[in-house]
């Protein structure tokens, strides 16, 4: 492919917002930044996005399924399906995640996962986020009570020889959770607080244990009382922990997402889609998992009402951030790349336009409407072609 240059109205720099020079990419790398006249002068190749904005590549992090596909399927079909519906959204990374179920019908989604290569009009597939079976059924939402289980470090191990386990949800009261976040952190699995009744005692203690995150913070967890503040206030006041958010307007209204995105220092927000099978497809009936889903005006919900994930897309989160809730529009693209790149140890690979990373990026206009997607310096999608 060789070294050529892309000229945009704005380009999402990982430290700055650039407007004047042209974004280097040498074969499937970036590599940094050359003057228009510069380009010239060494005859490089120019491709011109008008009135458009280049952002990095999009990274969700807590997904489960698209058009008709679930990670629980447990399939090389399920997975190619979702990583092409996702990389045509702009979302060139993504960590499928599994729900509570029978242990061995996790192992095959975690060793599914492990064996899945992507090809190259796929999005990128980093680990596995095992959510269930280690929760708590007062809310466990879409999550069948009956398949919930104690901490169990012997499973754990099952796990882990299955696959590769990169994220564990965990609530943070289940008895001897302490020693068995301890245990999983020193296996290199990042712990996320979920689907819980903890007191905010609980939720902290957790955290000094080793917990690094909380799941679609103000869903699936006791709410916040003023002499009572459980998860949520853990999640508000603890600086070190990442919180999910759910931005899609449903799971949590504008005014408590404004609270969130104040409460928590820059780099600690990660947006998530939480999406579902249902993803990309009509209005109708469902599973997640096991349990069955209603989806209507694209909201889904299990049959006692509650909400069953999301039909959205990371896009359009980092949209409704930025011209809703009106974050600094390069601090919204960076809780959809770097911050869960960060949280993961991956970002010297991916997660913001910065030299020596993976050439993976999206082309928006002034909307944040998607026009093309690029994957290892290659256009996948939108404007034509690949080259």
């Amino acid at each position: 492919m060789g070294i050529r240059a892309f000229q945009a109205e704005e380009i999402f720099d990982e430290h700055q917002i650039k407007k004047e020079q042209l974004l280097l990419v040498q074969d499937a790398y970036f590599a940094g930044y050359i003057s228009p006249e510069e380009a010239a002068m060494r005859q490089i190749p120019v491709e011109r996005f008008g009135g458009a904005k280049i952002l990095p590549g999009l990274f969700d992090s807590h997904i489960h399924g698209a058009v008709g596909a679930d990670t629980m399927d447990a399939s090389v079909a399920s997975l190619d399906a979702i990583s092409q519906y996702l990389l045509s959204l702009g979302t060139t990374s993504w960590m499928p995640t599994t729900v509570t179920a029978e242990l061995a019908a996790i192992e095959a989604a975690v060793a599914a996962v492990a064996a899945y290569v992507p090809g190259a009009d796929k999005a990128r597939v980093y680990g596995c986020f095992v959510e269930g079976p280690y929760l708590t059924a007062e809310h466990g939402g879409a999550h069948p009570p009956a398949y919930m289980r104690d901490l169990s470090q012997s499973e754990l191990e099952r796990l882990l020889k299955a696959g590769t386990v990169t994220a564990l949800a965990v609530a943070p009261e289940k008895e001897g959770a302490q020693e068995f976040i301890r245990y999983a952190v020193e296996r290199g699995i990042h712990i996320s607080l979920a689907h819980t009744s903890a007191s905010y005692e609980q939720a902290v203690a957790a955290i000094y244990s080793g917990a690094d995150a909380v799941v679609h913070t103000f869903c699936g967890m006791t709410p916040m009382h003023h002499r009572s503040p459980n998860l949520v206030g853990a999640a508000l006041v603890c600086d070190e922990v990442y919180a999910e958010l759910i931005a899609d307007g449903i799971h949590v209204q504008k005014p408590v997402m404004e609270v969130l995105r104040r409460c928590k220092p820059q780099g600690k927000l990660i947006l998530v889609s939480d999406a579902i099978s249902a993803t990309g497809l009509k209005d109708g009936q469902y599973k997640l998992g096991l349990e069955a889903v209603t989806v209507k005006d694209g909201i889904p919900r299990t049959g006692t009402g509650s909400l069953a994930g999301s039909t959205t897309s990371l896009l359009d989160e980092v949209r409704r951030v930025i011209l809703e809730l009106g974050e600094e529009p390069l601090n919204a693209v960076h809780m959809a790349s770097l911050n869960p790149s960060r949280r993961f140890g991956l970002e010297a690979e991916i997660g913001s336009i910065h030299a020596g990373k993976r050439a993976d990026f999206i082309v928006v206009d002034e909307q944040y409407r998607l026009r093309e997607v690029w994957k290892d310096g290659k256009r996948v999608s939108g404007g034509g072609s690949c080259k």
